[in-house]
This record gives C-alpha cells, structure tokens and sequence, in this order.
C-alpha cells in the first residue's frame, strides 16, 4: 500500500513504497529505454513506459520521465545557435503545445487510476501505429500553421497522459519539410517548452516537490547509460527491422496496459 506524503512529493512517496524488485524494474526500464533510443533513435518515453507502469501509477510514471526527456533535449535544442530565432518561426506547435498540457494535465489528474492506465495505453496503441504506418504529408504553406497548432496540442495531450510526443511532433515537422539537424532542432525546442509546461502543470495537480524532480533527473542516468551502451550496436543491426521489431513489443505492452487496467 503506498501511503503518499504530499510534503515529500506524489513521486518520491510512491518510489520509496516499492520493493527493491520493483525499483530494479524501474532502473531495467528506463535502461533498456535509453538502449533502443541509442540503436534506432527512438523516443525513450514509447519503450519505457509501458513497463514503467508495471510498478508505478501512470501519474507518476509521468513525471518521472519528465527530466530526462528535457535533459536530453536541452543540448539539441541549443546546438547550432539561432535558437529564439528558430522558436519564433515555430509560435502555432509551440501555443498549441502549451495549451494542450494545460488540457492534458487536467484529464490525467481527474481520471481514476485504472482508467488513466486504459488511457495511457490507448494513447501509446495509436502512436505506435502512427510510427508504424509511417504516413507521407505534406503542408502547403498555407496550412503549416493551423495544422502545427492542431498537431501541437494533439501532441503535447499524448505527452501529458502517456509521455509520447514524438509520433505527431515527427508527422508535423516532417510534413513542413524538416530534414535533418534543422528537424532535430525543431522536435527539441518543442519538447524542452512541453516539459516545462507539463512539470509545471503537473507538479501543482499533484502536489510534486522539488524532491521529484531531482528523483526524476536521476532518472536520467540510466537511460543516458542504455544510449552509451547501445552505440556500438547502432551500426551492426538493420534500423528499420529493429524499429519494427521494438514497436510491436510496444504495442504488446500497451494492449496490456488497456487490459490491464479492466476498463474493457
């Protein structure tokens, strides 16, 4: 039984209530997170999650992954200089992302427990086969912004409920014709001002402290192993079967999830 003491933090309190076991399943997640990020470039949050809520309520998982997805994203955010310049141009993903925390935050701390895991899981079934399916758009110049809105708050609603922004960020940037570093660039600088703005949110619905946010960039350290420890497999196995391959155990998992949690 978790007996959660909001002066220490809804994270913190629930971490210290687990078994050793459990807090190894955590490290293991958020380890094997890292390792597939380093082989095929995948957002940590898609692998990570479904196991992480193995041990801990989707809430909680939440924030836990809040810091390393930030601390990951800070230096790519940054690289290359023109960075305001780079944030102005992106005004429509990055108000609907904001906004759309606002909204997400709010569904996730009124859901019950079991039916923000059906949530989560729902929302980490459609991602994947988001990334699965792979779709080819193309924005006129004319529907950039409104679709980057749209698309922003979509995204940035995933985040708050299941930590997956990546799928929708990737479709919108890839869609207005971002390749490359300036595509890294962009999808950083939107996820760094999402995590901010879901910490924020986040952390006053549950009463978070500042305890779990060091807790949370700890996190951190795992997962930047997994990457270091993964590299040298990056260039022996074929990306795109892996891809393939990692995105089916996440969809497992994320059907589980929605089992899981008895709402069907």
């Amino acid at each position: 039984m978790v007996h959660a003491h909001f002066s220490e933090g809804a994270l913190s309190a629930s971490l210290q209530a687990l078994h050793l076991q459990a807090f190894l399943g955590i490290v293991a997640a958020l380890l094997i997170g890292g390792m597939v990020k380093g082989v095929v470039s995948i957002g940590v949050p898609l692998v990570a999650m479904p196991i992480l809520t193995l041990f801990l309520p989707v809430k909680q998982a939440v924030l836990l992954l809040s810091m390393p997805i930030i601390l990951g994203n800070i230096p790519q955010a940054l690289e290359g200089g023109k960075t305001w310049q780079t944030a102005r141009e992106m005004t429509a993903p990055l108000i609907g992302t904001v906004l759309g925390n606002i909204f997400g935050v709010t569904v996730l701390i009124s859901l019950a427990p079991r039916h923000a895991l059906a949530a989560a899981g729902a929302v980490l079934i459609f991602a994947t086969l988001l990334m699965l399916a792979s779709p080819k758009l193309k924005f006129s110049p004319a529907m950039e912004k409104p679709a980057g809105f749209v698309l922003g708050f979509g995204a940035a609603v995933m985040e708050s409920i299941a930590s997956v922004p990546g799928p929708l960020l990737a479709m919108y940037l890839i869609a207005t014709g971002a390749t490359g570093k300036a595509f890294t660039k962009r999808i950083a600088i939107i996820l760094v001002v999402s995590i901010v703005t879901l910490i924020v949110v986040l952390g006053r619905g549950m009463h978070a402290s500042w305890l779990d946010l060091v807790v949370s960039a700890a996190a951190s350290i795992p997962v930047i192993a997994g990457i270091v420890l993964a590299r040298p497999l990056r260039d022996k196995l074929p990306p795109l079967a892996f891809r393939v391959l990692v995105l089916l155990f996440v969809l497992g998992a994320a059907v589980q999830m929605v089992r899981k949690s008895g709402v069907l």
